[in-house]
């Protein structure tokens, strides 16, 4: 991607229901497109549906219609942020905190397992917001 723009994450994918607009991608390991992939049980193929998508205004999508999906790499880091680092530096503090007031080893990992429980639960109810700012585009493939 040039300086400038926004780095972004591209498959091609099928449309596959249009109210609401779903597509399907195929995720391909590293590996699946090797020559060797036939006899290796490493190479793996997954279908997966896109469900928050968005298009442009005047496109029309087609039932079956071969597209491009794209997602904005900075939605990545944020959803990794939110899903595995936060989490981590929370689990890191409840313990520093519990290991310094000399509570019991028991009690500690009640606690930051309650602690865990607590930052997953308040991020379920959330979901909504946060799933107003993770989308796909879609866009047609020019012929």
């Amino acid at each position: 991607m040039s300086h400038g723009k926004e780095s972004v994450i591209r498959h091609r994918g099928v449309i596959t229901c249009l109210d609401p607009l779903k597509a399907e991608i195929i995720a391909e390991s590293a590996c699946a497109s090797c020559h060797a992939r036939g006899v290796c049980m490493l190479s793996e193929k997954k279908i997966k549906e896109i469900t928050l998508l968005k298009h442009p205004e005047h496109w029309k999508p087609i039932l079956g219609q071969e597209v491009f999906i794209e997602m904005r790499t900075r939605l990545g880091f944020r959803a990794l942020w939110l899903g595995m680092v936060l989490p981590a530096i929370v689990l890191g503090i409840i313990t520093a905190l519990c290991v310094w007031s000399g509570m019991a080893e028991w009690l500690l990992g009640l606690i930051v397992l309650s602690g865990m429980g607590i930052y997953y639960f308040v991020l379920y109810l959330l979901k909504d917001h946060i799933r107003n700012d993770f989308y796909f585009t879609v866009h047609n493939i020019e012929p």
